[in-house]
């Protein structure tokens, strides 16, 4: 399954945007990096479960959010970029797959989510995912050529897989406060107000036309990883290298707001932990290379607001096993064809 860090990253189709805030504006090299990307084709087909399609579009808008993160993270592609790709794809096709199963044997309750329900869940994705920007989730929503009322028809059929693996497997002992307030402080992080999250990060910026263009800056950049790695100090490097308008302050940027920053960087920057140095990462007009100082991420609701919701996903994680037995017989019952 997904790795700490493969969790946040997948296949799909994005705009890769500017990544980091206030650089003077410069014209993209006449020689790119990245390979250019479009919509994809709307007719091909996943899977096919009990007679059901999966389409690719229903895959794609699965995986979108992050496919900026996995391409900024590997500006040469290559063996790693490949092997990640196709590991998140294949399991996110088989989420699909149990949830197409599910949706089958229980598609009779699917009507009884009232669509105030399904648009909360719907504002709730683009707040966490999308940093609350409407339009990025429009133009995730256009590459893939779903509309809105398609979405909100895949979030019901995902409700629908929510509620039958919380109330379908069997009765479990009440879970320990101790347990709930354990499952609260993994929930507060997940469903915190990203648009509020702040970072402290050094940053070292090379633009692709300058100093040879996109290769050589490439190469350059590469080269500067190693001497951190190495042990080589930050600050001097940003001095010396960076284009970046911080350069002269060793290359740091001080509480910058989440929202500041493109959705594949804030991805990269406020999801991870630790303070390792991540980079080359590329955005449209350079390679940014960072190591994060301090994050202060942004509130959740407290504890005593959603102590019910937090008891449930306990309860609802304690019939797991349950859960993956059924599903493991139904999948051995299931008409399954994968078409990738």
């Amino acid at each position: 399954m997904f790795s700490s860090f493969t969790k946040a990253i997948a296949f799909g189709i994005a705009t890769v945007l500017p990544a980091f805030p206030q650089e003077p504006p410069v014209s993209p090299p006449n020689a790119q990096i990245r390979p250019p990307q479009g919509p994809q084709s709307v007719n091909k087909i996943a899977a096919k479960v009990n007679g059901d399609v999966i389409t690719l579009n229903e895959l794609m808008i699965k995986v979108a959010p992050s496919q900026s993160v996995l391409m900024s993270r590997y500006p040469r592609r290559g063996e790693a970029f490949q092997r990640q790709l196709d590991e998140l794809k294949s399991n996110i096709l088989d989420e699909l797959i149990d949830r197409a199963i599910i949706f089958t044997e229980f598609k009779d309750r699917v009507s009884t989510f009232p669509d105030y329900q399904i648009e909360d869940e719907v504002k709730r994705i683009v707040q966490n995912v999308y940093n609350g920007d409407e339009q990025l989730f429009n133009k995730y929503l256009k590459a893939t050529n779903l509309t809105r009322d398609q979405f909100k028809e895949q979030q019901r059929k995902e409700l629908l897989v929510q509620v039958v693996r919380a109330q379908q497997f069997g009765d479990v002992a009440n879970p320990k406060e101790n347990e709930i307030r354990e499952e609260y402080d993994r929930w507060s992080i997940i469903n915190r107000d990203r648009a509020k999250d702040l970072g402290t990060y050094r940053r070292i910026y090379l633009h692709k036309n300058r100093g040879g263009g996109p290769f050589a800056q490439l190469n350059l950049a590469e080269d500067i990883v190693k001497k951190l790695n190495n042990g080589g100090d930050f600050n001097d490097l940003a001095k010396k290298y960076s284009n970046g308008s911080h350069a002269e302050q060793g290359g740091v940027w001080k509480d910058i707001p989440r929202t500041d920053l493109a959705m594949e960087f804030g991805t990269l920057l406020f999801e991870t932990t630790g303070s390792e140095i991540m980079g080359p990462l590329e955005d449209q007009i350079g390679f940014n290379i960072v190591q994060v100082m301090e994050r202060k991420l942004g509130p959740a609701k407290p504890f005593s607001e959603v102590r019910d919701e937090v008891q449930r996903r306990v309860i609802s994680d304690k019939k797991k096993s349950n859960y993956q037995k059924w599903m493991k017989k139904m999948r051995a019952r299931a008409m399954i064809k994968k078409m990738l």
